[in-house]
């Protein structure tokens, strides 16, 4: 299945002819790879190399090495919320402003609304009520956590609406880069009260089946979003906790 390895950067060129295999489906989610000994000599590497390489294929979450009878080396299919989480870690070093994951949000979410508008399922539309409902009784409570992760929650869900992988994982993530930028600004209540209202007009939006205004109403939400952000940060109390953030990932 895979080829003598001969070059330099042996344990990148093993993962590469692995993540061909997959791509090209000679290798699917519950296969399992040859043993240790076979695969070494299959790449014609030492046992070293090749651990070394597995590791690093497990920690990317293309495979999980399972120990006992009946172990070896098992590809799985990578955890959408793992790859997120890788996406948003790279982009941590980047100096993201609130600006640069606004302009994607403009461009990718008023489609994903529409998107919504013109096929969502009963039961999805029932399920983006009902983070609705639970994000105003959160609210009454002051659980801001929660309210937090049901915001997160319903634009995910919208996004999952164009059925499109690559859409999804790159909304998903923004919406990840987006949550951490609050955890750092603190938003106050009454920003949360005008982001459940935007959501209950996209949702009833979405529920009339109008694509247009759906999109309509994502956009302007988004960039109301931006703007209470960057007017946030921009304040004394805003600027402080977002370079000490700052100073403390650049330790």
């Amino acid at each position: 299945m895979f080829e003598t390895v001969r070059q330099s950067k042996t344990t990148e060129i093993i993962i590469g002819q692995i993540r061909t295999a997959i791509l090209e489906g000679r290798l699917a989610p519950g296969d399992r790879l040859p043993p240790e000994k076979q695969l070494g000599e299959q790449f014609q590497v030492s046992k070293q190399t090749l651990r070394e390489s597995m590791r690093a294929l497990e920690h990317m979450g293309l495979i999980d090495v399972r120990k006992g009878v009946g172990g070896g080396a098992f590809i799985v299919e990578v955890d959408e919320q793992v790859a997120a989480q890788n996406l948003a870690n790279y982009l941590y070093f980047k100096n993201l402003t609130i600006a640069d994951l606004s302009e994607f949000r403009r461009i990718m979410e008023p489609y994903a609304a529409a998107r919504a508008a013109e096929g969502i399922s009963p039961s999805d539309l029932e399920t983006l009520q009902q983070l609705n409902e639970s994000t105003r009784e959160n609210l009454k409570e002051k659980k801001w956590n929660h309210v937090s992760r049901n915001e997160i929650a319903f634009h995910r869900l919208i996004a999952r609406q164009t059925n499109n992988p690559i859409l999804v994982l790159m909304l998903d993530f923004v919406e990840t880069l987006l949550e951490d930028f609050k955890q750092i600004l603190k938003p106050d209540a009454g920003f949360m009260e005008s982001v459940l209202l935007a959501h209950e007009q996209i949702l009833g939006a979405i529920a009339g089946g109008d694509p247009k205004l759906a999109a309509e109403q994502m956009l302007a939400h988004v960039i109301d979003v931006e703007t209470y952000l960057s007017r946030l940060k921009k304040s004394g109390a805003g600027r402080k906790l977002w370079e000490n953030c700052l100073q403390m990932t650049e330790g």
